[in-house]
């Protein structure tokens, strides 16, 4: 804000938003939609940022260089100091892959790109390994300083060559803005929680606010009081109405933008809200930008060391997180802020940018040089790490593909089994069926059959089922398993493998049988890949125990398989079941590691080392594609595909 207009109401709302982002990655079922404090403030800082452009355009006292001069001595001292702690941190406990990972992920957050490395490297925010990531909160900071690049030429120009129009368009933008948003996150969920095309209205909200405030405007104490309810009310909701499950950003993060530019237009008259403007909730907001930046490395290196955050725990966290953002406050964000506004551009970005991002460059090429230097712990960590890093998707890029893609063709050259011209058969179905394909790969060549993959995330061969998907994404599936049923019925394949995390409710009955009936119609013979068990950190567990000697059991009972199965198993008894559970799932007990082998990528997803394990250990037993043996050569005990129907 321009000097002499400080607001005590947006650090209190800024308070709200840094509270509500703290309780949810606590513990997310008292606060289920509380990441959106990070919506709240970043139309707070398209509103500051705006207000203080707008104002110095309209004076012709604009300067490039001051305005990325301020951003520096604000954004980066206080970063630093967090980023340079949590490096420390993670050279003691972090193994060899991440801590490559979090060096290189501390350099991208000072550059303001960490959001595009995070969602390469993680993928989804909520998922679990993600939770264990020291600098995943970053990816807002990149949204921010990205947006910093862009905003302040464009109010410049806009203002320039239609400064009587710079309001209806700002109007026009963030209805537009909305509109890419949420087609976006109905196409690319993943990118568009990162990346700053779709959360730019956001910001853009705040930016539409500040310049409509630019001019004094009367709003009396009645209305001023509804707007502030009515923005309550908004923010409330989405506190406690969305969730991880809920599509985001698109619309629904509209509805806390809504709520916190109410809440400004409402503190800009005569009248503020108590609560807003009380003296903890300023104290809280002040320190805001360091309890978001401190919190999370706390949390996430909690997560890593397998420490629960009960109450004690909890309460311990809090304070923590309290103190150190008051010290960062008050020792580096304030003297830093004061001392750097008298400085030179040159001299600013030189110390307070350059030579920091110098540093974490020449930290991060040292690590990847060494490899997360492993000698840290014992040679097994990263052996077994090696394992995580084969990743099917990766491997059969191309063939699988995102849901997106899913209008392209089959690829010829995607072939399973032995490599000639004829092609016996296609495998289907989603993330799951891509991450069996090492194990089919091996298990079609000892009947010398050539199986094309033709894969596709979050899209199971289920003619119909749409449950958990997005409005886009089940349309994007439907055509695409209308287009592989329609390929099988137009070639009459000798041979159909389905495979994918076939749902467990019972509403999937009928939706799987018809589906299955539909291939057994139209092919020679059908395979079904039943789904592997699910483990909770099945990748880190086996690792942290060889890291940390931890007596963790990382095994888990056998889930048993929806009911279905047994139905379909008597309906059609041509076809043949594969259960990798088998092999993963000894006497009901199963085990993400098995002689010496890690078998998972994640909690549910196989590596590629794991498919590949399953497939040899099937056939060591006398399996192949299409064939269960009567006995195993070993043991001499029956193993059936469907024991566990």
């Amino acid at each position: 804000m321009a000097k002499g207009k400080y607001r005590s109401d947006i650090d209190g709302l800024r308070a709200v938003a840094v509270i509500a982002v703290l309780v949810h990655h606590i513990n997310t079922t008292l606060l289920p939609g509380g990441f959106v404090g990070v919506d709240i403030f970043f139309v707070i800082s398209g509103f500051l940022i705006t207000s203080q452009v707008f104002s110095e355009v309209k004076l012709g006292a604009f300067s490039l260089k001051g305005f990325y001069q301020r951003r520096i001595n604000r954004i980066v001292p206080a970063l630093v100091t967090v980023l340079l702690a949590t490096v420390i941190v993670g050279i003691f406990i972090l193994s060899p892959v991440d801590l490559i990972r979090l060096n290189v992920s501390a350099l991208l957050s000072l550059l303001g790109v960490s959001n595009v490395y995070i969602w390469m490297k993680y993928g989804n925010y909520f998922a679990a390994d993600a939770h264990e990531a020291p600098l995943l909160h970053t990816w807002s900071l990149g949204i921010e300083e990205q947006f910093y690049l862009v905003w302040p030429l464009f109010i410049v120009l806009l203002y320039r060559f239609a400064p009587r129009y710079v309001l209806p368009i700002l109007g026009i933008g963030v209805v537009a803005a909305v509109g890419v948003s949420q087609y976006a996150t109905g196409v690319f969920a993943t990118a568009a929680y990162y990346l700053l095309p779709t959360r730019f209205f956001e910001l853009m909200l705040g930016g539409l606010l500040a310049v409509y405030l630019n001019k004094p405007r009367n709003i009396g104490k009645l209305t001023a009081h509804g707007v502030a309810v009515a923005g309550f009310l908004l923010i409330g909701f989405s506190l406690f109405g969305l969730d991880a499950d809920s599509t985001f950003p698109g619309i629904n993060a509209l509805i806390p933008c809504l709520g916190a530019a109410l809440l400004i237009l409402a503190g800009s008259g005569e009248m503020r809200s108590r609560l807003l403007t009380s003296r903890p909730m300023v104290f809280i907001g002040l320190i805001s930008y360091s309890l978001y930046l401190w919190h999370w490395p706390l949390i996430a290196y909690l997560s890593y060391l397998e420490i629960p955050i009960d109450l004690p725990v909890g309460v311990m966290l809090i304070a923590s997180s309290i103190i150190l953002a008051w010290l960062s406050w008050r020792y580096v964000e304030v003297p830093f802020r004061r001392d750097g506004a008298t400085w030179h551009f040159s001299r600013v970005f030189t110390r307070r940018f350059a030579f920091p991002a110098l540093s974490l460059a020449a930290l991060a090429v040292l690590s990847l040089h060494f490899n997360g230097f492993p000698q840290r712990f014992s040679p097994e960590v990263s052996v077994l790490e090696a394992m995580t890093l084969q990743k099917p998707s990766e491997i059969r890029k191309g063939c699988h593909v995102s849901n997106a893609l899913y209008s392209t063709e089959p690829n010829d050259a995607c072939r399973l089994g032995v490599k000639k011209p004829e092609l016996d058969g296609i495998m289907i179905g989603d993330s799951f069926a891509n991450h069996f394909t090492g194990m089919v790969d091996l298990l079609a060549k000892p009947n010398n059959l050539s199986i094309m993959d033709y894969t596709m995330d979050s899209c199971p061969p289920i003619v119909g089922y749409t449950i958990d998907m997005s409005a886009v994404y089940a349309a994007h599936c439907a055509k695409r398993n209308e287009r592989v049923f329609s390929l099988i019925e137009r070639n009459h394949y000798r041979y159909v493998v389905l495979a994918a995390i076939w749902p467990r409710d019972a509403i999937a009955h009928d939706m799987v049988e018809a589906s299955i009936k539909r291939a057994v119609e139209n092919s020679g013979e059908v395979i079904v890949i039943l789904r592997n068990q699910h483990i909770d950190k099945a990748a880190s567990c086996p690792i942290r125990h060889l890291m940390f000697g931890t007596d963790h059991d990382c095994s888990v009972a056998q889930s048993a398989l929806a009911p279905y199965w047994a139905d379909i198993r008597v309906e059609f008894p041509q076809v043949h079941f594969i259960d990798p559970n088998q092999v993963i799932c000894p006497e009901g007990v199963c085990s993400p590691i098995i002689n010496g082998q890690l078998l998972y990528l994640d909690d549910s997803h196989l590596n590629e080392v794991g498919s590949r394990f399953i497939g040899h250990t099937l056939l060591d037993r006398g399996y192949s594609l299409l064939h269960d043996p009567v006995t195993a050569p070993s043991t001499g005990v029956k193993f059936d595909a469907t024991a566990h129907l």
